[in-house]
């Protein structure tokens, strides 16, 4: 956590708009909360639903807040540095980065990965890194500027996001209509909040369905909005070959 605010510093301070730097401190905070006690303890050992919040948090709450902060002349130098742009380029391909966060998504709430790597801190480490790496490269098309996509318009954007993060809802039901407890590591963990295993995974099905389900639409919302307010966006766009 320490390494990442240190990091995110050096990229920031140059940064004067207020409404970027809250969104940037938002973002740290979401990873703190998430991976720090009690949320982190929670999640790793003892209940589903909590396990669900982290993987939102991190996955889908952190990273696009993160990369909101970054100023637009961090996202200059970087159009500047044509080894690292063309890396970037790379990993932040809406496609593959789509289909890779998906993946990664189900991978990570399959009982053999959830099961095999909750039992040591390593293995939660895993997880956490693999969701907040993922989340930032499956945001970035969406939220940051460069490189520049003009074939990557606004109504993409929201199809993007749409099918991007479908996944969660699938793996929502699949916990909601489970007749019994698919992770061993919630189901014989300790005794902790008087809920029955089966019923904190109906709670987490809920996290993913509800909570999940609300940050997409209002991620859709906001994309939505900003191209309605852009007249000249909205007459150019047709023109553009797609």
């Amino acid at each position: 956590m320490g390494s990442l605010a240190a990091g995110y510093w050096r990229v920031t301070r140059a940064q004067t708009s207020a409404a970027r730097r809250l969104a940037g401190i938002t973002g740290l905070l979401c990873v703190w909360v998430a991976l720090d006690w009690p949320v982190g303890a929670l999640g790793t050992g003892y209940l589903a639903s909590v396990h669900a919040v982290q993987f939102l948090l991190l996955g889908m709450v952190a990273p696009p807040l993160l990369l909101l902060g970054v100023p637009a002349s961090a996202l200059e130098a970087l159009a500047r540095k044509r080894a690292l742009h063309g890396l970037v380029s790379v990993l932040t391909n809406p496609l593959p980065t789509m289909v890779a966060f998906t993946t990664v998504m189900v991978a990570t709430h399959t009982p053999a990965v959830v099961d095999g790597l909750m039992v040591s801190q390593l293995g939660a480490f895993v997880l956490d890194f693999a969701w907040l790496a993922s989340g930032l490269a499956f945001w970035w098309p969406v939220v940051c500027s460069v490189p520049e996509r003009p074939r990557f318009g606004p109504p993409l954007h929201m199809l993007y996001l749409f099918l991007g993060t479908i996944a969660h809802q699938f793996i929502g039901m699949w916990l909601m209509l489970a007749e019994f407890p698919v992770y061993r590591v919630y189901e014989l963990a300790p005794p902790f909040s008087g809920l029955s295993p089966r019923t904190d995974q109906q709670i987490a099905a809920g996290v993913f369905i509800l909570f999940g389900g609300l940050l997409v639409i209002a991620a859709i919302t906001v994309v939505f909005f900003r191209w309605q307010g852009s007249g000249a966006e909205i007459e150019e766009y047709p023109r553009r070959r797609l």
